[in-house]
């Protein structure tokens, strides 16, 4: 499975959920920035279909982001997420690949 998310202001995407049930979890993350913000990626361990609140857990390395950089998840999430925290211009894009 492979996709993305894109945000261009100070705001959240949406969750995207992924698959725990595979038997070797993994997740590429990869994280392209494009003119003047500051982002981190968010993980939840709710599941997002049922629970309208996820609560948001910031990754370990993906967080106060301003370049372009890449990391991963090696245990099960049940959802990621991009969020803005400040912004000036352009957008960045989370490809994810699990």
């Amino acid at each position: 499975m492979e996709t993305s998310v894109t945000v261009s202001s100070a705001t959240s995407s949406n969750w995207f959920p992924l698959n725990i049930q595979q038997q070797d979890f993994k997740v590429s993350l990869g994280l392209e920035i494009t003119g003047t913000g500051t982002y981190k990626v968010e993980h939840t361990f709710d599941n997002i279909q049922t629970d309208a609140s996820p609560t948001a857990f910031p990754h370990s390395v993906l967080t106060a982001i301003t370049s372009n950089t890449d990391s991963n998840y090696s245990f099960p999430v049940r959802a990621v997420r991009l969020t803005c925290t400040s912004w000036t211009s352009g957008s960045a894009t989370l490809k994810i690949i699990q």
